[in-house]
């Protein structure tokens, strides 16, 4: 059973379960809910059995003020109902399923038997009150031809769940923690059978389904098999192995083993109204599933997970007061920069990038309590950390609500994957300073052949420049097919993730941060960091999306045909044909191998190619090589004599020295900070 259980979930602590009642509590219980709800004796029974405190339970009747006791407004009446938790072996979920409607076989079409095994039965009809009944009563009837026509409908109704809704990973690790909606069912038989009354759930059949399935209940058995000395000695046993240390599966079973439920007891119409309390039932679950509360949707659900990862990690000693506010967006710029944090929104983005992709365990078991906390079924994926991040990220901008929406959109998937993988720090370095180090990693990657990424200054380059190229509307991310001609699938952080490994990506990144500090439009550049202007000199060249997919293509592959006939242009092209022409002559191999002749043989293994033709490509291809080889090195060489100049000098305002000797006097910068966050957190 364990197999299948994420470990993403936080699991809910477990406890000594209580003794199934003695006969006499659970006949006390009974008679109450007769006298209270007219409740038949089988109704009655069948609660007073399911309810794990019949004591309790029987102390809510007839209390409208006790928590326990609820009344619904339904259209047509209300419902009464009683909160308590009952034993999961003691219930079922609805054979009805409704996600099943779709699917069914009807008679119409397919006569029962002849079908195969979805339509072995008809399907079970609506439950209706019990004949004789005013319809006020809270009992409901459904009619079955046989058990075995119950057994068929449940298996039916739980291999759709555990197909399409299954909770099995979430209730194993922390239990059904929202209560189940019950209601006395009588299931009589056409065969003869004897009727049985069980608790059934009118909501929440996916999740009975699935404590079921994690504590190995034979659903179709519950109705009809009773031992009441067999369950006290089964909840004995797991007792005992809570007080020795339970297994893994017996964990899950101390977990499981109750559930919190409404049970729905009384119905009472509205004055000279004809709703029956069937109808009522169906018109609750209909609030709940058919016209439901419309969803938060990702971006509010994200907003709302972040600022609870943001709380719990203040809880947790891991950030300090002034930084949840930071990170929450709740502080003006100035102060920000009066408590020594940075008031750029690029080094603030990458701050909290940092924050929740950290590797370190006590952030990570931080995010995940905050995240499992409001929602048990979502993974802590990259990505998902990612979409956290994302949204506190965005509450730097000013932008309406429309332009805040696209941003989010593509600045989700604007941070690669080595992001959460390498290592690398937040600083506070200007865009400069930054680049410069970023410029000394390429070129020593460039220099050792290395295929690895560079190191951590550029990846740090790379996040602070996402915001800026993302958020300016100069990167954008997959905008789909449709009227879209945009060959390059590329996400935004593959894109940058390309321009880190070269000097002009760098440059160009750097460029990026320091015009959208400036609030000006990003500015192209070559790889020494000059602006590039249009052909006749007069005009600044801007970067949009198609530009920075072309300039820096994914590796290996040629750069976009450049329109000039510079000597420079002319070079760029000539490298992207012949890159181009190996890129055909790599196919043209390939389709070659694969040519099959009529014995069903690869035609070049059978026949070969032709001595002359194969020496003449041999000879081109090695007077290639050679030169490729001779290229290589000379381009090298020539990066080690520029990496060699005097690097631009950091650009500094006065206000930005003041900051910065206030820093140092407290003794922690942006960087510092950082570095706190995961040195704390792995020695806690």
């Amino acid at each position: 059973m364990s197999s299948h259980i994420s470990d993403h979930i936080l699991p809910r602590p477990v406890e000594v379960l209580p003794e199934y009642a003695n006969a006499a509590a659970r006949q006390a219980l009974a008679k109450k809910l007769i006298e209270a709800y007219r409740l038949s004796d089988a109704a009655a029974q069948a609660i007073s059995a399911s309810v794990v405190d019949p004591s309790e339970t029987r102390k809510a009747i007839g209390e409208p003020t006790d928590p326990q006791h609820e009344n619904i407004a339904v259209p047509g009446g209300t419902l009464m109902g009683i909160r308590t938790h009952v034993w999961a072996r003691k219930v079922v979920p609805d054979p009805r399923n409704p996600r099943l409607l779709p699917s069914r076989r009807h008679p119409f079409a397919v006569a029962p038997g002849t079908g195969g095994e979805d339509a072995k039965f008809r399907p079970i009809s609506d439950p209706t009150s019990p004949e004789g009944s005013d319809g006020k009563t809270a009992e409901m009837v459904v009619q079955l031809d046989s058990r075995e026509h119950f057994t068929w409908a449940s298996q039916l109704a739980a291999n759709f769940v555990l197909a399409e809704n299954d909770w099995r990973a979430s209730i194993a690790s922390q239990g059904v923690m929202e209560a189940v909606w019950l209601v006395p069912t009588t299931y009589e038989h056409t065969d003869g059978t004897q009727f049985t009354t069980t608790l059934t759930a009118a909501e929440g059949s996916s999740r009975i389904t699935s404590t079921h399935k994690l504590l190995e209940v034979r659903t179709s058995d519950v109705p009809y098999e009773e031992n009441d000395s067999q369950f006290r000695a089964h909840l004995r046993k797991l007792n005992d192995a809570f007080r020795r240390g339970a297994t893994p599966d017996e964990t899950v079973a101390l977990r499981c083993e109750r559930v919190p439920a409404l049970i729905l007891v009384g119905f009472q119409p509205h004055p000279g109204g004809t709703t029956t309390f069937p109808t009522a039932v169906k018109s609750l679950v209909a609030l709940r599933h058919v016209d439901p509360p419309k969803p938060w949707g990702d971006g509010p659900e994200n907003e709302s997970l972040a600022d609870e990862v943001l709380a719990e990690l203040y809880r947790r000693d891991l950030i300090s007061k002034p930084q949840w506010q930071y990170f929450a967006g709740a502080c003006t710029r100035e102060e920000a920069q009066a408590a020594h944090l940075s008031a750029d929104p690029a080094i603030r983005a990458a701050q909290i990038v940092r924050l929740f992709t950290s590797s370190a365990e006590n952030i990570r078991e931080a995010v995940q309590v905050a995240v499992t906390s409001q929602s048990t079924r979502k993974r802590i994926t990259k990505g998902l950390r990612n979409e956290l991040a994302t949204a506190l990220i965005l509450r730097a901008s000013a932008e309406d609500r429309s332009r805040i929406e696209q941003i989010r959109r593509y600045l989700r998937h604007g941070f690669a994957a080595s992001v959460q993988e390498e290592i690398w720090q937040s600083t506070d370095r200007d865009p400069s300073t930054l680049a410069t180090a970023a410029h000394g990693e390429v070129l020593k990657a460039i220099e050792c052949g290395s295929v690895d990424a560079p190191g951590p200054a550029s990846l740090e380059l790379a996040v602070r420049a996402a915001y800026a190229l993302i958020a300016s509307g100069s990167l954008y991310s997959d905008r789909g097919t449709a009227g879209n001609d945009q060959p390059d699938r590329r996400t935004p952080g593959q894109v940058l993730e390309g321009m880190r490994r070269s000097p002009q990506g760098v440059a160009q990144l750097r460029q990026a941060l320091e015009d959208f500090r400036a609030g000006e439009r990003i500015r192209a550049v070559d790889d020494t960091g000059k602006v590039k202007l249009s052909d006749d000199g007069t005009a600044e060249l801007y970067v949009n999306d198609t530009y920075l997919r072309g300039e820096f293509p994914p590796a290996g592959k040629a750069r976009a045909q450049r329109v000039g006939d510079t000597p420079m242009d002319r070079y760029e092209n000539a490298v992207g044909a012949l890159v181009s022409a190996v890129t055909q002559l790599d196919e043209a191999y390939r389709v070659l191998q694969d040519v099959v002749g009529d014995d069903g043989q690869l035609m070049v293994e059978t026949r070969g190619v032709d001595p002359q033709v194969c020496q003449n490509i041999r000879e081109r291809v090695t007077r290639l090589e050679e030169d490729l080889i001779v290229w290589g090195s000379t381009y090298k060489r020539k990066l080690g004599l520029r990496a060699g100049a005097a690097p631009r000098p950091p650009e500094q305002s006065e206000d930005e020295e003041v900051e910065e000797d206030a820093s140092a006097a407290d003794g922690r910068s942006g960087d510092g900070l950082v570095q706190e966050w995961d040195e704390a957190a792995q020695k806690r």
